[in-house]
């Protein structure tokens, strides 16, 4: 970092004589990658979080990891840091540092280093309150979990400028638009909830899925042939509707049982994903059975709750976290077989959640219309010519107002409706989720 001797992610190119200090923002290989127990020999900054699963899974010593809390201004070697949540994986930390410029904390070198991160107005205005509090006050929690106090500071005209700015640009591209985390897990929870009470909803949620593939013209125009088609899709969804509904007239016994006929698996990383996990279990209120390694490494996130939550009993929750890498038709197919054999499963609704398998409309900003419904961003073409011409400040303000169009105010939530199967059999059924 420029006016530091620190690093951050970096610990691939080993270790240097020069860095007094190695960061991390958070527990993912492609971050911590080069990190090793008896290689290393240098001092690691990190969350708390991150810090525990540095030393229980790599084995590095605590006494070469430090721990800083979140949304706390800390020194660190005479430079101020302050951690705030990346919303990427528990742990994941942006961080921002305050360097004081031949040792006069009067005069600051900002910098903001984002590691992986999902983009949100809560991050700008953090930042903005951070870097307007004098490095004579501390920043406290309670500060960076006040949002009109944060919002208040981010639209204060005295904001001092980001002198660096280190950002993760995975998804700067026009075509990605992401609610907000909390509203993702919200809408995932409420389907299942509804999948694992309405035996009709998930037939219902497909038809629709479906239906929303045709062209605009196709519903006001509906020839024989098209609705031959429809019927057909009809046909084809029905064996669902018999493997989901509880039979007619049948006792509540029996139809209490169809709430155990379907599983539910996210897929996850070594570390992610777990909050999603912990709200479908909640709505279903059913156990999560995970890896006993995926639960190991859980237990540094220091949650009870959660590990009150974990069996190791595969037939017995109905909740599952698995490797991202078998959440597939024939992976879950394959996965549904072997746990139906000692159990009441005879479906699987598994979600994949990543930004790759999401990607809102494309709508140039020129043409975008406010009613439109849909994610609004910058086209492709304006970002190119912003970038050919070096306007920096001109990308940023087009950033900033796409932002805004974006914004969870905006009333463009993610909904239900918004889930699109990537794949779906009689008993296999996969939403891809940002």
């Amino acid at each position: 970092m420029p006016g530091t001797t620190f690093t951050v992610d970096a610990f691939k190119y080993g270790n240097h004589d020069f860095c007094t200090g190695y960061f991390l923002t958070h527990f993912h290989s492609d971050h911590y990658g080069g990190l090793t127990k008896s290689g290393f020999t240098g001092h690691i900054y990190c969350s708390r979080i991150t810090a525990n699963c540095v030393t229980s899974k790599i084995g590095v010593s605590t006494r070469q990891v430090h721990a800083l809390p979140m949304n706390t201004r800390c020194l660190v070697q005479d430079v101020y840091v302050t951690l705030i949540d990346a919303e990427h994986c528990p742990g994941a930390a942006i961080i921002l540092f305050e360097i004081p410029i031949d040792g006069d904390a009067s005069r600051l070198l900002r910098i903001v280093h984002t590691g992986d991160f999902r983009a949100s107005r809560r991050h700008v205005d953090q930042i903005a309150c951070v870097f307007t509090t004098p490095v004579s006050l501390p920043v406290t929690p309670s500060m960076l979990c006040d949002s009109a106090k944060c919002r208040e500071a981010a639209s204060n005209s005295g904001v001092p400028p980001i002198d660096y700015i280190y950002l993760d640009t995975t998804y700067l591209e026009p075509t990605y638009s992401f609610p907000s985390q909390q509203q993702v897990i919200s809408t995932v929870g409420e389907a299942c909830h509804k999948i694992h009470t309405c035996p009709e909803f998930l037939p219902s949620l497909l038809s629709q899925a479906s239906d929303s593939r045709r062209k605009p013209q196709q519903h006001s125009t509906l020839t024989a042939q098209a609705t031959k088609k429809s019927m057909q899709i009809t046909q084809w969804f029905k064996p669902l509707q018999r493997l989901f509904a509880a039979p007619t007239g049948v006792s509540s016994q029996v139809a209490h049982e169809h709430k155990r006929r379907v599983l539910f698996v996210v897929g996850t990383y070594t570390i992610g994903k777990e909050r999603l996990v912990i709200e479908i279990a909640r709505r279903l209120q059913s156990k999560i059975y995970m890896t006993p390694e995926k639960r190991k490494l859980l237990a540094c996130l220091e949650s009870p709750g959660l590990m009150s939550l974990l069996t190791d009993n595969m037939y017995e929750a109905q909740v599952h976290a698995v490797s991202m890498s078998v959440v597939n038709m024939r992976g879950m197919a394959e996965y549904l077989q072997l746990v139906r054999q000692k159990s009441t499963f005879t479906s699987v609704v598994a979600f994949s959640p990543t930004g790759w398998s999401h990607a809102g409309s494309y709508i140039p900003a020129q043409v975008s219309s406010a009613s439109s419904g849909q994610p609004q961003g910058i086209a492709a073409a304006v970002m190119d010519e912003f970038c050919a011409n070096g306007d920096a400040a001109g990308l940023a303000d087009a950033l900033a107002a796409s932002a805004r169009l974006n914004d969870d105010s905006s009333g463009r939530a993610f909904k239900i409706t918004g889930l699109k199967p990537r794949g779906s059999s009689n008993s296999v059924t996969i939403f891809p989720v940002p």
